[in-house]
């Protein structure tokens, strides 16, 4: 059977009451397996809202150590605009040994309080290397706003590889689909001369 049509089947037969089960198999599953799981609580979407937040809550007061399913309900969660999960992320920081997650729960913070200060603390990953860099270069095109774009400037023409360089573009451009008027920022920054005509081009 063809995966969009697992996907399909299981949303007709059983809708939001495959979420707790579907959740469970989380852990335990193949990379493909994973992937047609977060496909289908994906397309329910604001329908499993209450299901994802009642199984964060489930998690979190059970103190799981390095629960990487609750990683991805946070930003499900937090995509959802479930303010309701705020009072717990910064607690859930100690929860987790890899540091890559913590830029992950700082993102759904700034996602959902939109607190510059944030933006400010993901900065604080743009000196490392590997994927927390990355990690945090993506986070911070979250919120569009000149201190958002001031980072990843910044870090732009500093000392950084063509790969670095490419996600920043990347980022600085979603910061400017959201508000467009940053790009005054952009030209007025000594990165400007380089890629403002560039940005122009790629936002038409």
């Amino acid at each position: 059977m063809k995966r969009e049509d697992i996907i399909q089947r299981i949303i007709e037969e059983k809708g939001v009451n495959a979420i707790p089960v579907l959740i469970n198999l989380m852990e335990d599953s193949d990379p493909e397996t994973y992937e047609i799981i977060t496909d289908i609580i994906d397309i329910l979407g604001s329908d499993a809202k209450k299901y994802l937040f009642n199984e964060f809550i489930k998690r979190f007061e059970k103190n799981y150590f390095d629960d990487v399913v609750m990683l991805y309900l946070i930003d499900v969660l937090s995509n959802l605009e479930c303010k309701e999960i705020i009072p717990y992320l910064e607690r859930m920081l100690n929860m987790y040994s890899d540091e890559r997650a913590f830029p992950l729960i700082i993102e759904a913070l700034l996602r959902l309080t939109k607190d510059e200060k944030y933006i400010d603390i993901l900065a604080t990953f743009l000196d490392d290397t590997g994927d927390l860099q990355e990690l945090a270069i993506m986070a911070i095109s979250e919120l569009p706003t000149k201190k958002s774009i001031k980072y990843l400037l910044d870090k732009y023409i500093s000392n950084i590889s063509k790969s670095e360089k490419a996600l920043i573009l990347d980022s600085i451009q979603k910061l400017l689909f959201k508000n467009r008027e940053l790009m005054n920022e952009v030209k007025n920054h000594p990165a400007g001369d380089e890629i403002s005509e560039m940005l122009e081009w790629m936002l038409k």
